[in-house]
């Protein structure tokens, strides 16, 4: 079987992360596999060391009609049985229309809730076109039944969508490594570090968690993503926010990090205080490296994250929740340690990742058949 894999740029982040799983599953079984992206960065960098061809193809703009025809003769050339997309709302309907072009198979990957333009006639017409080139895709796969349940009331059609919860391996914490890490963000073993990992963004809460951090006095707070949507604007907002709250000597900014999976053994706590979410790979991580999680009760979050017993649910934009989440967990050792626990064994029952890219596979299988 011939696979090609669209993601939505070439910056490392979850969509990328489970498109490059499934692509080494897929050759380890004897498929061709290739990597589309509309940019360079880190992610193909890393494919590319992996021995994974690439093309470039940037579809993320609606109507630029050089480029689905570009992402047509890529699939052509390639003679691609399924194109397997991570991309956003606009990458979305011009993969779909490429795929249907080049006679290709399409599996459109819903990561996260269907976000569309502020615009009221912009966001009318994405999804319009969103709705009706869903019916181009072969199958629909959802990460969570929250994300399946807004593109059932979207419009998509019930039969085609379906739900594979991503999934991760479970992972022993390394107290040598979190030593290292501590040492090398300057900070002590004894204290509790809240560690966050995302790209820097409104949507992914990192001011309130700055703004929580004066009420949690001899706590650290770790922030590890780069500000690719804003250019750094963001990014200094946040350091301004840290000055202005007094906590600036408690805050570390380590950027993007192509190791971030294992900067989570340094956290006593792992935040994500988003606003909207699909089933974001980090907790699941975080879960597996037996850490305890507060997060916001959005997308397919409650799914994965029982309140009170695997970690902590709080509501979206609301920094009183936030804040006495974090207290309690920094306050109380055993509490996190037996969250810690219970969320490594609910991964490990229902949240493999030998599971999610079984069952992916077959779903290649079955529209190849």
């Amino acid at each position: 079987m011939r696979i090609v894999h669209l993601v939505i740029g070439g910056d490392v982040a979850g969509g990328q992360v489970v498109a490059l799983r499934l692509a080494r599953a897929a050759r380890g079984r004897g498929d061709h596999v290739v990597i589309v992206s509309p940019t360079e960065g880190p992610f193909l960098d890393r494919a590319r060391e992996e021995g994974f061809s690439v093309h470039l193809a940037n579809v993320n703009r609606t109507f630029r009609i050089g480029d689905l025809i570009r992402l047509a003769r890529i699939l052509r050339r390639e003679r691609a049985d399924v194109l397997h997309t991570h991309t956003a709302v606009s990458g979305n309907i011009t993969s779909r229309i490429a795929g249907r072009l080049a006679n290709t198979r399409v599996v459109t990957h819903i990561h996260m809730v269907n976000y569309f333009h502020p615009n009221p006639l912009r966001a009318w017409v994405l999804r319009t076109l969103d709705t009706t080139t869903a019916r181009l895709s072969n199958r629909v796969i959802a990460v969570s039944e929250a994300v399946r349940t807004t593109l059932l009331a979207q419009g998509y059609r019930p039969g085609r969508v379906s739900v594979i919860h991503n999934g991760v391996e479970v992972v022993q914490p390394d107290p040598e490594r979190a030593s290292q890490l501590r040492a090398e963000w300057g900070l002590p073993d004894d204290v509790p570090v809240i560690g966050e990992i995302g790209r820097l963004c409104t949507m992914k809460g990192q001011h309130l968690l700055i703004s929580a951090l004066t009420q949690l006095p001899d706590t650290r707070l770790v922030l590890v993503g780069a500000d690719i949507e804003q250019g750094g604007e963001y990014a200094r907002q946040l350091h301004d926010l840290a000055e202005e709250a007094g906590t600036s000597d408690r805050v570390v900014f380590a950027g993007f990090r192509a190791d971030a999976e294992s900067l989570i053994d340094a956290f006593d706590i792992v935040a994500l205080p988003s606003e909207t979410e699909g089933l974001p790979l980090v907790l699941l991580e975080a879960m597996a490296r037996r850490k305890p999680v507060v997060a916001t009760a959005v997308g397919g979050i409650p799914e994965l994250v029982l309140d009170g017993e695997t970690g902590l649910l709080i509501a979206p934009n609301d920094e009183a929740q936030l804040t006495h989440a974090l207290a309690t967990l920094t306050n109380d050792h055993a509490y996190r340690a037996a969250l810690g626990s219970a969320g490594q064994a609910r991964v490990a029952a229902s949240f493999s990742a030998a599971t999610s890219t079984a069952r992916t596979l077959e779903v290649y299988d079955d529209l190849v058949r």
